[in-house]
């Protein structure tokens, strides 16, 4: 079957909503037209990309543009050991069986049969104590069978099946590209959480201190007559605070390390450490063609395919109408011995040939072809979705490039007003200058701008990692990997 996807090229203006064209009526004297399929999809967004544009991904092995040796060997473990990716792995030898079972289909089907009897006459004669056989004969007789049946592909139907299953593991083989991309990137961005965590818990840890040494200040004023009662309060009131906090971000320590681990495959047992820092930012060189996408990323691979293969399973169900033909044989020994049974003269004058129309089925045949019909405008549906999502992914990936630039850079200028206005106040209120009031929030407003810095250069790294997946992935995504 012929399919025609306008969305594969380039050079072809997408456009609007999908439309299908499919033949409702043939002739029976000869096999249907094949199937066509005209998905038009949207335009490719050009305006926001026209900066970025390049011939060649920003990177293809863009893991290890982070220079992090931890974070590279973890996804190399996770590509080896990770059950979705191993059950990928496992539809795609499915898929390949399958593939062996249409292509059988072109051969002839033979089969052998044997069966042995074996039966005892008699009669006895009764004495006095017991009957005794007084006489018997044993009749004993074998039977050797072949037989023999072949289907000719007059209307292309074993054809057409064998290239549906080609299709089913071409795409089962983007699926599987497209599971590891999947846990790439779940990897990387678990990782950078996982560093960012610690870096959370390390600056709730100096919050503490930073507050105990508040509280003892507050103290020595309120034991000198200078602070009152409920300075003191507000001050142990800060350190529990600070406390609370610091003990929520080691448990999001130790989840995140499970989840970690979690996906390489280990059992969770809290052996991960992560790194001290997160690692700078890549440069981005460029992110290609809009158009590029439709021919990088494992998912569209995947979904053209798929809806080839429905296309086929159309062209399938319409055959089904048209009368069958095949061709049988058989032998028997028949008590002649087994060599009859190779004897190929026999074996032609046994030969019949079957002839096969549906007349009467309760509609159940084109229902079938409607049915395939319907799907097949689900998958064209489905498929210029995943199309638009694409576009989507790769252009709020683009946009949160600068954005996020722009916010790291804003909050590292307030981190350190901060930390300015934090220890001004600090001497202050040592002086008597200033109230605990003030001081508390200056503390928490370095606080405060200290993990929000920490989360937009996490918030950069992942959607870095985010910006990779939605361009294709480069090696982590390749068709063939790891099969």
């Amino acid at each position: 079957m012929r399919v025609f996807l306008m969305s594969v090229s380039a050079a072809v203006v997408l456009t609007g909503c999908q439309t299908l064209n499919l033949p409702k009526k043939f002739p029976l004297d000869f096999s249907p037209d094949p199937t066509e399929i005209s998905a038009e999809l949207p335009n490719a967004p050009s305006q926001d990309w026209a900066e970025y544009a390049s011939d060649e991904l920003p990177s293809v092995d863009w893991i290890g543009d982070f220079g992090d040796a931890t974070l590279t060997s973890l996804v190399n473990e996770a590509l080896q050991s990770n059950t979705s990716i191993r059950a990928s792995a496992a539809l795609y030898d499915a898929a390949v069986a399958r593939l062996d079972i249409s292509e059988a289909d072109k051969l002839p089907n033979v089969s052998g049969s044997a069966r042995a009897t074996r039966s005892q006459f008699g009669f006895e004669l009764f004495d006095d104590n017991h009957g005794v056989p007084d006489g018997a004969f044993t009749n004993a007789s074998s039977n050797f069978g072949l037989n023999a049946s072949w289907e000719p592909d007059l209307w292309g139907r074993i054809k057409d099946r064998i290239s549906a299953s080609e299709l089913n593991v071409a795409a089962a083989q983007a699926d599987h590209a497209a599971a590891r991309l999947a846990i790439t990137s779940r990897v990387a961005q678990t990782w950078f959480n996982f560093i960012e965590a610690r870096l959370l818990m390390e600056l709730a840890a100096r919050d503490v201190e930073t507050q105990k040494r508040a509280l003892r200040l507050t103290q020595r004023r309120f034991e000198s007559g200078v602070a009152g009662s409920s300075d003191v309060r507000l001050a142990r009131s800060s350190v529990a605070g600070s406390e609370a906090v610091e003990a929520s971000r080691k448990q999001q320590v130790a989840s995140l390390g499970r989840n970690l681990e979690t996906l390489m495959r280990r059992y969770p047992a809290e052996a991960l450490q992560a790194a001290a820092d997160l690692p700078p930012l890549p440069p981005l060189t460029g992110a290609g063609y809009p158009e590029q996408v439709l021919t990088r990323r494992p998912d569209l691979l995947a979904g053209a395919r798929r809806l080839k293969e429905q296309g086929l399973n159309v062209d399938l169900a319409q055959k089904a109408l048209l009368p069958s033909i095949s061709l049988s044989s058989g032998l028997s020994t028949g008590g002649a011995g087994i060599a009859s049974v190779l004897d190929l003269d026999s074996f032609i004058l046994n030969l019949v040939g079957n002839l096969t129309q549906p007349i009467f089925n309760g509609g159940s045949l084109k229902a079938n072809v409607r049915q395939q019909e319907a799907l097949l405008r689900r998958e064209a549906e489905n498929f210029a979705g995943t199309v638009l999502d694409a576009y989507l992914e790769v252009e709020n990936a683009l946009d949160a490039e600068q954005r996020l630039a722009e916010r790291e850079a804003a909050l590292r200028v307030s981190l350190d007003e901060a930390i300015k206005a934090e220890e001004r106040l600090e001497r202050r209120y040592a002086e008597g200058l200033a109230t605990i009031l003030q001081l508390l929030d200056a503390q928490s407003r370095r606080f405060s701008a200290e993990t929000q810095l920490i989360g937009a250069r996490t918030d950069r790294l992942t959607n870095r990692v985010q910006l990779h997946v939605a361009l294709g992935g480069g090696q982590y995504g390749e068709i063939g990997q790891g099969l």
